[in-house]
């Protein structure tokens, strides 16, 4: 252990979703394990770099890097990264994950080094379909028709853990409608109110998407929000209940 350095250790997940260590301005792979050791080799395949690990700690640094480091590269994997833990933890837009990330690059401090950030990182195009799939990983597979639906345990709360998903007395084809406790009370207060219908932003499983407002304190707010079935829906649950009972 006596050649091994004080240096904070750091991972980045690659494209298969394998952990790489990064030392200063150089990333390593898995090259093999023993015990609790790990025995890491440069990414780059030419180079013979290798270091130690024992338990989280390094123990021991092979022959040096004897090629130039890209500096660039390790930061646009850490940026991809976040993109990633965000789309996995947030209900944040993919796209406006990305876009906050990119702004986050553009300070005072532009260099020639952010420059290259910039240069090396994926378009929006071409990196959503992975930042989806991480969404998808922590995400109920969507229904594919209505019978399929089965709203349970925080898909019927809001992000203040409010019960959102409104008891539907078993109706059938299902209304799914939506609201609070405290919605409700503004809506049985008010003098007013407001209902719209919008065919466009509704789920393609419903037919349409139905919208309660009132005003309170002059303003106007949308209080509940109702998933309506359409025809084709009801002949499906008809089809459905037929076949169950023979």
């Amino acid at each position: 252990m006596a050649n091994a350095q004080v240096q904070p250790l750091q991972y980045v997940q690659n494209k298969f979703g394998r952990d790489s260590l990064v030392l200063g301005v150089h990333r390593y792979r898995v090259k093999n394990k023993r015990n609790n050791r790990i025995y890491w080799r440069c990414t780059i395949p030419a180079f013979p770099s290798t270091v130690n690990t024992h338990e989280g700690h390094l123990v021991k640094m092979g022959p040096p890097h004897n090629h130039q480091a890209n500096q660039s590269k390790i930061e646009v994997i850490k940026i991809m990264q976040t993109m990633k833990k965000r789309a996995r933890n947030e209900v944040t837009p993919i796209k406006a994950i990305y876009e906050e990330e990119l702004v986050k690059l553009r300070t005072p401090e532009w260099n020639d080094d952010t420059k290259q950030i910039v240069e090396q990182l994926p378009t929006y195009y071409s990196c959503k379909t992975s930042l989806y799939h991480q969404r998808e990983l922590d995400r109920p597979v969507l229904p594919k028709t209505t019978i399929d639906i089965d709203l349970q345990d925080e898909w019927c709360l809001t992000t203040t853990r409010q019960q959102f998903l409104l008891p539907s007395d078993n109706i059938y084809p299902p209304m799914l409608i939506f609201s609070t406790t405290n919605n409700l009370t503004h809506l049985a207060a008010a003098n007013t109110i407001f209902c719209d219908g919008t065919f466009y932003s509704c789920p393609t499983l419903f037919h349409q998407l139905y919208i309660v407002h009132a005003m309170i304190d002059g303003s106007m707010f949308p209080l509940v929000y109702a998933l309506l079935p359409g025809k084709d829906q009801q002949t499906q649950f008809k089809s459905h209940e037929d076949s169950l009972n023979g």
